[in-house]
C-alpha cells in the first residue's frame, strides 16, 4: 500500500480512519513522498472538535442536541486549544513549504525526508494537545449524549478505501478554514449569550428570564449547523465516488 504524509483528522478522518494502516509519519519509506500535508485539520476548524470516538456532536438526535452553554463551552475550548498551538502549527506550515520546495526542486528522497522528520516532535506536541481537547469535549458532553455516541462508533470499512491527493488536501483545509472565519462571530455571540445566562443565574433570575436569554441562542446556532452541513457537502463533492463510498461507510 502506498505510504503518504497526510495527518486528517475530523470531517476528513472519515475517510482516513478506513485505512487499516497505521498512520505515516515523517520518517516513513521512501515511496511515502507523494502528499505533503503536516497540519492536521484539527488545528484550522472548530468542525473537527469531535469526541474521541469519532462521531461529531452534530450527528446527535434532537433530544441530545448540545445546549447553547456546551457550545460555548466547546467553542471556547477549540479557541484555547487554536491558540495553544498556534506557534507549533506555524511551524509545520513552514516544513511544508519547505519540504513541497526541495521535491520541486527535485531534491533526493532522503533530503526531503530529513526536511519532514523535523516535524515529528512538533506534531507529537499538537496530536498530545488535541487528545486533551478531545477528553475536555467529552467531559462537556452529558451522560445521555455520550451514551448515544458510544452506541454510534463508526464501523470499519475494509480496505476499498481511497487516498486523499495533495489537491484535495488543499482545497479541504480552505474549505475548512473559510468555515471557521465563517462561524467565528457567531460562536462568539454563543458564547457570550452562554455567560450572560450563567451570570443571570448567579444573581438568581427566574428560569423564565435565563430561558429568555438562551433563546437568543437560537438563530446563531441555526447559522452555525447550516455552515457545517454546507463544509460537509463542500467536502463530499471534492470526493471521488469510491472515497465518498468509504466516507458513507464510516458514517453508516
Amino acid at each position: 500500500m502506498r505510504g503518504r504524509f497526510v495527518m486528517l483528522f475530523g470531517a476528513v478522518a472519515l475517510l482516513a480512519a478506513c485505512d487499516n494502516s497505521a498512520p505515516v509519519s515523517p520518517a516513513a519509506p521512501d515511496d511515502a513522498v507523494e502528499v505533503i500535508d503536516l497540519v492536521p485539520d484539527f488545528a484550522v476548524s472548530p468542525a473537527a472538535s469531535i469526541d474521541a470516538a469519532g462521531v461529531g456532536a452534530a450527528q446527535l438526535p434532537e433530544e441530545l442536541r448540545l445546549t447553547v452553554e456546551q457550545k460555548a463551552a466547546i467553542a471556547a475550548l477549540h479557541d484555547a486549544f487554536m491558540t495553544a498551538t498556534a506557534t507549533d502549527i506555524a511551524a509545520l506550515r513552514a516544513i511544508e513549504q519547505e519540504a513541497h520546495a526541495a521535491v520541486r526542486a527535485g531534491k533526493p528522497r532522503a533530503e526531503v525526508r530529513a526536511i519532514l522528520e523535523k516535524a515529528a516532535p512538533i506534531l507529537v506536541r499538537v496530536q498530545t494537545a488535541f487528545r486533551k481537547l478531545q477528553a475536555d469535549i467529552w467531559a462537556v458532553y452529558t451522560p445521555e449524549q455520550r451514551a448515544w455516541i458510544e452506541s454510534h462508533r463508526p464501523r470499519a470499512c475494509g480496505s476499498d478505501a481511497v487516498r486523499l491527493t495533495e489537491e484535495q488536501v488543499k482545497q479541504i483545509r480552505a474549505l475548512q478554514e473559510r468555515f471557521y472565519t465563517s462561524v467565528k462571530s457567531d460562536l462568539e455571540l454563543i458564547r457570550s449569550i452562554a455567560e450572560e445566562a450563567r451570570k443571570a443565574r448567579a444573581d438568581g433570575k427566574s428560569r423564565e428570564e435565563v430561558a429568555a436569554i438562551l433563546a437568543r441562542a437560537a438563530e446563531p446556532q441555526r447559522r452555525v449547523a447550516a455552515a457545517e452541513r454546507t463544509l460537509q457537502d463542500a467536502i463530499l463533492a471534492l470526493l471521488s465516488p469510491e472515497q465518498q463510498r468509504a466516507w458513507n461507510c464510516r458514517r453508516s
